[in-house]
């Protein structure tokens, strides 16, 4: 049961308990993980749950580019199809325009080529504007309707990068210690944050 939930409130997949989302390479999240696995060199198994989290967060800030890119592509495609569609809509307009408003009449092409043209043009931006990367952006900007999508994102960011280097930092305190072979404490754990306030 609770392995078939776990993904249900996952919409663009920052935050979630899975590391690996749908339409995710799994071959490179496992590439990824050993090369840190060998870089860190973990022992024992706390060192190897904080190469975890390590990998995790990196996994998350790769996504979290990708996330960025989505959401400038999607409102990029977006008002490019937009554009496209008000320059066909242009090559429709006639001395007729209200009365076709009310009766229904088909339009009138002025300019058969041009209305094609950009007719085409739309529906190739929106072709692109619903392309996975973008798609990827708008589940994000969906979820953050209330607020600025790309200020949100920075908070995620910054929520991910924290716990990357906490998790570093813990593993590299463990490291010292165990390595110091009883001769010397370990490092003591200082952690700063500067703003940018």
């Amino acid at each position: 049961g609770k392995a078939a939930v776990r993904q249900n409130a996952t919409k663009h997949g920052l935050l979630s308990q899975e590391v690996l989302l749908p339409g995710e390479d799994a071959a490179t999240l496992e590439e990824l993980g050993e090369r840190l696995r060998a870089e860190l060199q973990p022992v024992g198994e706390l060192e190897g749950m904080l190469v975890d989290r390590i990998i995790a967060a990196y996994w998350r800030l790769r996504r979290l580019g990708r996330v960025e890119a989505g959401i400038f592509a999607w409102e990029l495609y977006g008002e490019l199809a937009e554009r496209a569609r008000q320059e066909a809509r242009a090559h429709e307009k006639t001395g007729l325009d209200q009365l076709r408003e009310k009766t229904s009449l088909p339009s009138v092409i002025l300019n058969q080529r041009k209305h094609k043209d950009a007719l085409s043009k739309a529906k190739e931006m929106e072709s692109m504007r619903d392309a996975e990367t973008a798609t990827l952006g708008r589940t994000f900007i969906r979820d953050s309707e209330t607020v600025n999508a790309f200020s949100k994102l920075s908070r995620y960011e910054t929520a991910i990068e924290r716990s990357l280097y906490k998790a570093l930092h813990e593993l590299q305190r463990l490291q010292a210690g165990r390595n110091s072979e009883g001769d010397a404490p370990p490092p003591a754990v200082v952690d700063v944050e500067v703003s940018g306030l």
